[in-house]
């Protein structure tokens, strides 16, 4: 069974309000609000260094890997009445 801990940090008025008027809305103290923003950050930094670490194994590996060119000119197409299909991986650096 884990222990609750205090911890104090500061925020600013904007961001203090921010979290009050969430905290009413959803019927939680402001404390369990925050406890639930840092556990779900948490999880998105862990899966976010998770993916940069599978990313650089595979550069690592010499890829394989998407032209510049070729994700530069989908993007571009985004929003656009004729948007491209997504690139497809077609270097290899080994």
């Amino acid at each position: 069974m884990t222990k609750d801990v205090t911890l104090s940090l500061r925020i600013d008025r904007k961001l203090s309000n921010k979290l009050e008027k969430h905290a009413r809305q959803a019927k939680r103290s402001k404390s369990y609000m925050a406890a639930v923003a840092i556990e779900k950050f948490l999880e998105i930094e862990a899966m976010e260094i998770e993916r940069t670490k599978r990313a650089l194994a595979r550069a690592k590996a010499g890829g394989p890997f998407i032209s510049n060119e070729d994700m530069a000119r989908w993007l571009d197409s985004l929003g656009t009445e004729n948007p491209l299909p997504r690139p497809t991986a077609n270097i290899r650096l080994r």
